[in-house]
């Protein structure tokens, strides 16, 4: 093994302290986290403090860009801050690894992939830790394979109460980000539909709001028309006062079924079930690992740009079917 990967942290919310940071430590030699930059300096501290050796700390984006020995960054900020940020990593000259979604909306997300295109050849990877679940990939290989035959239906319905506060992220109720937690979160439950079912090709959806505090809707019905054929429906809501459900999918094919959720998948043939169980929480080791992979030796990894902004398309489709009262084509970028 060669030398590690020097990252640096870009943020220091939540997420890092519990999922990035963690997960970077989890791959051992292979990278070295060198740097935490957040906008207060106790904040980027709270998180030197969980790494268990000597980190430089940064207030400044610009300044730890200009650091020459940092090879990657590692970005975990609010959407509307993420294309300013992954535009100056780039041209810094660093691989990058956002988190999702790429950008607040497809036209952002276009303009940005077609900056980043003079950039050379950094490694750019946008965050998408559900197309590195076990079971999602496990249930792709086994519809794949024909194991329920022609897939026909999906389902997909979720109730995820959301506190005003959730992990300390105001931005997520300012208002500012279009479609608010509709697009935080829908760009997950696409790429799995994605990784599962293939393309979507048209949406025809419906939104509301019933709180206040998570503009500018929190509630959507989508019906889904996939490339495959197969039709389906999505029903998320945030604004419910407990959780329910398995939050699985269930897809019926035309000769079985089959239920898979994060950490579950059951497939049913002739009368008989097969039920595997997976750990949820290594996906975004996982992801972050095939990131410091391609870093290293350019080994190809499932996050790209544009499968980020084709997750993007679909819930921004939705969102637009909702506001004309029609069913909306999704442009295909992958």
């Amino acid at each position: 093994m060669g030398r590690p990967v020097r990252i640096a942290l870009i943020g220091a919310g939540v997420f890092v302290r519990k999922a990035h940071a963690p997960s970077l430590l989890e791959l051992g030699d292979a990278v070295q986290i060198a740097a935490v930059c957040s906008r207060t300096r106790r904040s980027a501290e709270t998180v030197a403090e969980s790494i268990p050796y000597d980190v430089d700390i940064y207030t400044d984006i610009g300044a730890l860009l200009a650091d020459g020995s940092i090879e990657a960054v590692d970005i975990v900020l609010p959407i509307s801050m993420l294309p300013e940020v992954v535009t100056q990593a780039l041209a810094a000259g660093k691989h990058v690894f956002s988190e999702k979604p790429i950008a607040p909306t497809v036209a952002d997300a276009k303009a940005l992939i077609a900056a980043s295109r003079s950039y050379g050849d950094r490694v750019w990877m946008v965050g998408e830790n559900w197309r590195y679940e076990e079971a999602f990939q496990t249930a792709a290989r086994a519809v794949q394979d024909g194991r329920i035959g022609q897939p026909m239906f999906c389902d997909l319905s979720l109730q995820l109460p959301i506190k005003a506060d959730v992990m300390g992220s105001t931005w997520r109720n300012s208002g500012e980000v279009p479609g608010g937690y509709l697009l935080d979160g829908g760009v997950h439950h696409v790429a799995g539909l994605r990784v599962v079912l293939g393309e979507i090709d048209s949406v025809c959806a419906l939104t509301t709001a019933h709180r206040e505090d998570l503009p500018p809707a929190d509630t959507m019905g989508a019906a889904l028309r996939f490339a495959s054929g197969a039709v389906g429906t999505y029903t998320i809501t945030y604004a419910v006062g407990s959780r329910q459900g398995t939050d699985a999918v269930h897809i019926g094919g035309s000769e079985g079924s089959l239920r898979v959720s994060r950490g579950e998948l059951v497939l049913e043939r002739d009368g008989e079930s097969e039920r595997q169980t997976f750990n949820v929480l290594i996906s975004v080791r996982e992801e972050l690992a095939a990131f410091v992979a391609a870093v290293r030796d350019g080994s190809a990894h499932r996050n790209s740009p544009q499968e980020a902004l084709q997750d993007l398309a679909v819930v921004e489709a939705m969102l637009e079917s909702a506001r004309r009262g029609t069913s909306q084509r999704v442009e295909r970028y992958v």
